[in-house]
Order: C-alpha cells, then sequence, then structure tokens
C-alpha cells in the first residue's frame, strides 16, 4: 500500500497539538511513558487504539478530542481510515465526517492509491456534502451560495 503525503505542521505548530493530545491521553489514564516523544500521526493512532477497548463515554471524548484538532489530524486520520476496521474504522469516518470539507481532498488522493476503498471514501465525501446547509445568502448576480458546514 502506498502511503498518503501528509502535509508538512511547522515545529513549533506540531510541538502544540502533540502537547494538547498529550494532556489528553494523561488526562484518559491510557499512558505512563512520559519521556517518549510522541507525534502527531502517533498520538492519534494511539488514542485510536486506545478507543478500541474503552467504554462509550472515553470513546465519545476521544472523538471530540480529535475532532478539535481539525484539518490537522486529517492526514493520520485518512492513513489510519484504510489501516483500522471495524468500530474504529467507523470512528475515523465520523470524525472526518465532523471535521468535513479538508477531509475530502485527502480522501480522494488516498482513493487513488488504494481504489478498493473506494465505497468507503465516497460514503464519508457524501455525508460530508451532504451536512453542508445553504444560509441563503447570495452574491449580487446569485450565482453563489453562502454554505454553513454543520
Amino acid at each position: 500500500m502506498k502511503t498518503i503525503e501528509r502535509n508538512l505542521i511547522p515545529q513549533k505548530e506540531e510541538n502544540s497539538f502533540v502537547s494538547r493530545i498529550s494532556n489528553i491521553i494523561s488526562s484518559i489514564g491510557f499512558i505512563s511513558e512520559k519521556d517518549r516523544a510522541y507525534s502527531l500521526a502517533d498520538h492519534i493512532s494511539y488514542l485510536l487504539k486506545a478507543s478500541e477497548n474503552s467504554d462509550a463515554k472515553t470513546k465519545s471524548k476521544i472523538e471530540n478530542h480529535i475532532v478539535k484538532l481539525g484539518k490537522k489530524a486529517v492526514p493520520s486520520l485518512v492513513e489510519s481510515l484504510f489501516e483500522t476496521d471495524g468500530t474504529t474504522r467507523g470512528m475515523v469516518a465520523m470524525i472526518l465526517i465532523r471535521i468535513g470539507t479538508p477531509s475530502i481532498t485527502y480522501l480522494e488522493q488516498a482513493v487513488k492509491n488504494n481504489p478498493e476503498l473506494n465505497w468507503i471514501s465516497d460514503y464519508i465525501i457524501r455525508e460530508i456534502e451532504g451536512s453542508q446547509i445553504k444560509v441563503g445568502s447570495y452574491f449580487k448576480d446569485n450565482s453563489l451560495e453562502a454554505v454553513l458546514v454543520g
């Protein structure tokens, strides 16, 4: 399987995300290793792995925290989507849907390298596009609508 091209996050910004995720992991109580440095992708992978054996409340907490990371988490999530199955894949799909439009480009790129999972990518993209609500704002020529993504 080919790897998805990751966008480079400036080191200072990545450290901020990694720090936030480290706090999430320690608040959930899954990790005791305090000296090891983890990348953003490592943390997301770890949280997804931890969710496999968690109760519903903890899974929800993990999902919400990853969603708050927004588009910076998308490359790792898309890669995870194609490497996981079952409830973990469902959770990743829901996170990508909740993050919304930034997920679409990465999903389309990933399917080019992994066409057998086109069905899940198509499903997520349809869900994202279906969650956009027209708010009725138009430009002078009424050609473009403003869209609220929920």
